[in-house]
């Protein structure tokens, strides 16, 4: 076990801000949601700075306290930032696609499987990080189509914390 999260470490820079921690949980997140075609598609990408941190640290956000979830909230705000720039790199090697939701003003994605090498997917190394996405789904429910404002709502506002609009 202590190799395989060293070897995760390894594929991070700065953990948390840096784009290979971010690429590779979008990823994992848009295939543990089956958001793996344009019909099945994750509606609007900023969704991900907020759950990213959910789906290392824990899939519950009802489980987790009041501090902490403050803490994935205001990191969401850089990671929105840092999304946007990957979804361009992600879209231009082809692992992910994307469109523009004209009726809800929003970036959608989905996962192109047959163009992530299927060790990838495959690999037990990101199981806990896959187990967490899937107990998320779970308590959250529809996570790839409720808007922005309901997610913060769900995960923070309901858990007491301070939230600005989104």
């Amino acid at each position: 076990m202590q190799n395989k999260n060293a070897a995760k470490k390894r594929l991070m820079f700065i953990q948390k801000e840096d784009y290979n921690f971010l690429a590779y949980n979008t990823i994992i997140l848009l295939n543990a949601l089956d958001c793996t075609t344009e019909a099945k598609r994750f509606k609007d990408f900023r969704k991900i700075a907020y759950l990213i941190d959910l789906i290392n640290e824990g899939g519950d956000p009802n489980k987790l306290d009041q501090r902490f979830l403050s803490k994935i909230y205001t990191r969401a705000q850089i990671k929105k930032k840092l999304l946007h720039h990957l979804i361009i790199i992600l879209k231009n090697k082809n692992y992910i696609g994307v469109s523009m939701n004209v009726t809800s003003k929003t970036i959608d994605l989905w996962l192109k499987k047959e163009f992530i090498p299927e060790d990838f997917l495959r690999t037990s190394l990101f199981l806990n990080e896959t187990t967490n996405a899937l107990v998320l789904k779970t308590a959250l429910g529809m996570i790839k189509t409720v808007t922005i404002k309901t997610l913060v709502d769900k995960i923070f506002t309901q858990n007491n914390v301070l939230t600005w609009e989104v």
